[in-house]
């Protein structure tokens, strides 16, 4: 009998200490998940990330920076590619000289000769060279042009270009 009462004791204890430690084992989980969601009130959104804009770690900057200054010369020049090409912009300026200038009514006429010797006549706000050089005025003896051109960044910068008239003096008279 003795066997029987210890038993049931036994087993009484042994019950209530599971319903207690159940209790306790679902205590700590509604805690962490209390927890959790407190946490996933306070997380903070990851800002997007455009992979086509980052630079590759692996690449050439200089090779980085001449792709993206000719990228905006080639958007430069896209640009202009609406209008007509002129005769003049096929050369390089330094093949190009200037032979004479005169007046044509209220403006003024440049006559300029390619390499070959074949002239052409030129006014303001025409276009010559390789570089979209425009015509910003012509005075006496200069054409003053504005050329798009790329600086050591890879940007595109406005470069003041002048053509004078090369006189020939002749000694031998």
């Amino acid at each position: 009998m003795l066997y029987k009462f210890i038993l049931s004791t036994s087993f009484a204890f042994l019950m209530g200490f599971f319903s207690c430690s159940a209790n306790a084992a679902t205590e700590p989980k509604q805690r962490l998940s209390d927890a959790t969601s407190d946490t996933k009130t306070y997380q903070v959104r990851a800002p997007d990330i455009h992979f086509d804009t980052l630079r590759d770690p692996f690449a050439s900057y200089l090779l980085t920076v001449a792709l993206r200054g000719k990228q905006l010369l080639e958007a430069q020049q896209s640009q202009l590619a609406n209008r007509e090409r002129e005769a003049l912009e096929v050369f390089d300026l330094s093949t190009l000289s200037l032979v004479g200038i005169f007046k044509m009514g209220d403006k003024r006429v440049a006559m300029i000769q390619d390499s070959q010797g074949k002239g052409y006549t030129v006014t303001q706000g025409n276009y010559m060279g390789k570089n979209n050089g425009k015509i910003e005025r012509i005075d006496d003896d200069t054409v003053y042009l504005v050329e798009s051109l790329l600086d050591s960044k890879g940007l595109v910068v406005k470069e003041p270009t002048t053509l004078t008239i090369k006189e020939v003096n002749d000694s031998t008279r």
